[in-house]
């Protein structure tokens, strides 16, 4: 049989929209018969698939399962391009059944590059005729004085996992520590933090941050000027370190929001998160603290 050229998978791909190897892959099957490659890829669902390459997956389900001895967490997030999709029984159970096997296998700890994993996903896909990937993937496992729990949200798009540390009676707090720590992912799904505290954000961030504040603010303060000249009013500038003050305001402001210690905690606006973390730990005898989290929403970073 003749090899087959790339002239021939340019063609089928362009007839197709098929990928490159799945091109090739037909064109050597069929003998580099085009119209036979054609068929045969529509009966794999590739080409109507790969047609939609350029589709945006911006729908999906999120799944979290948690083992039997409540020591390993997981949770999963899975893109498709549309919300009738995301809702389907077959995809709100493969996700379920995937986020299961994250638990019992180590290789599955981030499905989404595990091969496996893929494959199965693959042949979903073809089955609803859209677009899926599985876009992250993360498994908690328990130390000794380490608990974790999740919470994912009614609409299933929206999950995270939180794990706690205590230096008592791990086993005699869990109840209350598992509590807290689904409470935290609630949270966390409510308020999208990036950073569990301000220490773990990027120098370079933090300056971006002030770039912006320090541009708005001269902004302000170049409108204010120009309505004292159009209304005669007096203009008085901001001394250096005012605006310097108001800077710090600002980024402080940017870690109330972005880092989960430093918010205010759903459940009363008045304490921080670091707080009620720490109103636990008094209450439990130790000390609690949240050693990391992960929060997966669809469609956001």
């Amino acid at each position: 049989m003749a090899a087959i050229t790339s002239e021939q998978v340019m063609t089928l791909r362009a007839q197709t929209g098929a990928g490159m190897m799945a091109c090739k892959g037909a064109l050597t099957e069929t003998g580099g018969d085009i119209a036979k490659a054609v068929d045969l890829l529509r009966k794999k669902g590739l080409a109507g698939l790969a047609k939609r390459a350029g589709c945006a997956m911006k729908e999906g389900v999120v799944a979290a399962k948690t083992s039997a001895d409540g020591k390993t967490v997981s949770l999963l997030e899975i893109n498709c391009e549309t919300d009738f999709v995301a809702k389907n029984p077959d995809v709100v159970g493969f996700a379920s059944t995937l986020a299961a096997d994250m638990l019992s296998d180590a290789s599955m700890a981030n499905p989404a590059e595990n091969e496996k994993a893929k494959e199965r996903l693959q042949a979903l896909a073809m089955k609803m005729g859209e677009n899926m990937q599985i876009r992250r993937g993360v498994v908690y496992t328990a130390g000794a004085n380490t608990v974790s729990n999740f919470y994912v949200h009614s609409d299933s798009r929206k999950g995270a996992i939180v794990e706690l540390s205590f230096d008592g009676d791990v086993a005699a707090a869990k109840p209350e520590l598992e509590n807290l720590a689904r409470e935290l992912g609630m949270q966390s799904v409510a308020m999208s933090p990036k950073f569990l505290r301000r220490e773990e954000v990027a120098a370079d961030v933090v300056a971006k941050e002030r770039e912006i504040y320090k541009a708005k603010m001269e902004q302000d303060e170049a409108a204010a000027k120009a309505l004292s000249a159009e209304t005669g009013k007096p203009y008085k500038p901001k001394a250096p370190e005012v605006i310097e003050k108001m800077l710090e305001g600002r980024v402080g402001k940017f870690f109330q929001e972005s880092c989960l210690l430093e918010q205010a905690s759903i459940r009363d606006s008045k304490l921080s998160v670091s707080q009620a973390v720490k109103n636990l730990g008094a209450k439990l005898g130790g000390n609690v603290s949240v050693t990391r989290f992960s929060c997966f929403l669809v469609g956001i970073e």
